[in-house]
C-alpha cells in the first residue's frame, strides 16, 4: 500500500480518521497522523479538488526526525530538504480577502482567517507573506509570523497616495 516516500493512505470510518503516510524523507519509515480530536492530537484535513493539505506542520520526534507541510498534495520541507520545495500555484485575490479580515489593533492567527475564509492555512500564511511584504500588515514584534494585523499605514487606505503625491507616498510606504 505505502510503496514510495510521500505515498498516503486516508483511513475513513464515517469521516476521516487518520492519514498514514510512508515518510517522505525515504528513511523507510511510516507515519499515522491523527485526524481525529477525540482521540488525542489531532491535525486538521483540508480538501481542495483532489488535492489534500493538513495543518499544522508534520514533525517526527524520533527516527529520522522529518519536518514537512502537506500543501495541496505536495510535501514542502521544512528543514534539510528545502532546496527542491515548490509550493503550489498562487491565487493573488486571497490576498485582498486576508486583508479585509484583518484588524488594525488586534494580531489574528493565520489558523483563526483560514477558518474565518473557509481556507487552507498554507494559502492565507502565504497571503499574508505578501502584505507584509507590501506594506499592508505586519508580524507582532514578537516574530511570531502565524499572526499579523494592518498596518496603522492601511487605516489610511495605502492604494490611494495620500497628499504629497506618489513620491511622499511611496517614501512613507517604504520608510515608515
Amino acid at each position: 500500500m505505502l510503496r514510495e516516500p510521500g505515498d498516503a493512505v486516508l483511513v475513513h470510518r464515517g469521516k476521516p480518521r487518520s492519514l498514514l503516510i510512508a515518510c517522505p524523507d525515504g528513511c523507510g519509515g511510516s507515519l499515522s497522523v491523527n485526524l481525529d480530536p477525540w482521540a488525542g492530537k489531532a491535525w486538521r484535513l483540508y480538501r481542495k479538488g483532489n488535492a489534500i493539505s493538513l495543518s499544522p506542520s508534520v514533525w517526527r520526534d524520533g527516527g529520522c526526525k522529518s519536518h514537512f507541510i502537506v500543501w495541496q498534495s505536495r510535501i514542502i520541507w521544512c528543514d534539510r530538504f528545502e532546496m527542491g520545495n515548490q509550493e503550489p500555484a498562487y491565487d493573488a485575490a486571497l490576498e485582498a480577502d486576508v486583508l479585509a479580515a484583518l484588524d488594525a489593533v488586534r494580531f489574528r492567527s493565520t489558523h483563526e482567517i483560514a477558518e474565518e475564509l473557509n481556507e487552507i492555512p498554507w494559502n492565507v500564511a502565504r497571503a499574508a507573506r505578501k502584505l507584509v511584504d507590501r506594506g499592508l500588515a505586519e508580524y507582532p514584534a514578537d516574530a511570531q509570523r502565524d499572526r499579523l494585523r494592518k498596518t496603522s499605514m492601511q487605516e489610511s487606505n495605502p492604494e490611494q497616495p495620500r497628499k504629497g503625491g506618489f513620491l511622499a507616498w511611496m517614501r512613507r510606504l517604504l520608510l515608515g
